[in-house]
């Protein structure tokens, strides 16, 4: 309906009829594909979903049940994947302004990534007897302090530490059935490499190798997916699968931190915008 000013004279019947034209097929569409504002809201709601995923994680564990603990680890990390693309493609954080995309992710991952590993770490004996408390103590430690460093990223979009990487870290020590000083050991070093600006990979926002760190990645929640059906057995193609990611991940970063010619590579190369 038109809109008038009240100090404007009444309109005619003709004028009425040459203003409110008949709805096109377009104005009466509906549906998130013709909403920004709705895909916007959709995309939250697949982060905030994260927290679900969390919470049956939770459950799982506390109900000894380690299959299913790491398979919604594996499922909140496919939607960590997939929301953070979908909402730059979508401009979210221009369509809802209301909700900061940033911190809702920030939540849902010291959740998913970083509490529900540590219990798990604790839960199932991954680490000596007496150890496990003083070790997930301090990777809750750093991880907070990681969270809130406000230089996380560099420009071309490596992490600056170890980016809280749990619940890659832990699912993959577990299948590998590795030894418990070796899992305390990891785990203190990642942590340690928290508070300094040694690099990570970004397995999706860093354009150089791209294709490659992608691939690589689903391989390796692939892998997790193969082995946890398996355990307590352990092939061996999915046990090198499952080494495949994390050494790829820590090697490039390694290369990052230390490569000059890498890195004037990745600063040629256009890195895509921030995470709504």
């Amino acid at each position: 309906m038109a809109v008038r000013r009240i100090d404007q004279p009444p309109m005619t019947h003709a004028e009425a009829n040459q203003t409110s034209p008949e709805p096109t097929a377009a104005a009466c569409s509906f549906g998130p594909a013709h909403h920004p504002v709705a895909k916007g809201y959709l995309v939250h709601c697949v982060t905030a979903s994260g927290a679900i995923c969390g919470m049956f994680g939770l459950i799982a564990i506390a109900d000894d049940k380690p299959k299913m603990a790491v398979l919604w680890l594996a499922v909140a990390m496919i939607l960590d994947g997939v929301d953070g693309p979908v909402a730059r493609a979508w401009a979210v954080r221009e369509t809802v302004p209301r909700i900061d995309g940033y911190a809702l992710d920030l939540i849902i991952d010291y959740v998913t990534c970083i509490v529900i590993p540590v219990l798990f770490l604790h839960r199932f004996h991954m680490v000596p007897t007496g150890w496990s408390l003083y070790i997930g103590a301090f990777m809750l430690f750093t991880s907070a302090l990681w969270m809130a460093r406000t230089d996380q990223m560099t420009e071309d979009h490596f992490f600056n530490g170890f980016p809280c990487e749990w619940n890659m870290i832990v699912p993959t020590l577990y299948l590998l059935h590795a030894d418990k000083w070796v899992t305390a050991a990891a785990c203190v070093l990642l942590a340690l490499t928290q508070l300094t600006n040694i690099k990570f990979l970004h397995p999706m926002q860093v354009k150089l190798l791209r294709p490659l760190t992608v691939s690589v990645t689903v391989l390796w929640l692939a892998a997790v997916l193969f082995m946890i059906q398996r355990r307590p057995d352990a092939p061996l193609i999915g046990t090198l699968l499952l080494l495949l990611c994390p050494c790829y991940i820590v090697g490039v970063g390694v290369w990052r931190t230390l490569s000059p010619s890498l890195k004037t590579r990745v600063e040629r190369s256009k890195p895509l915008t921030t995470a709504s």
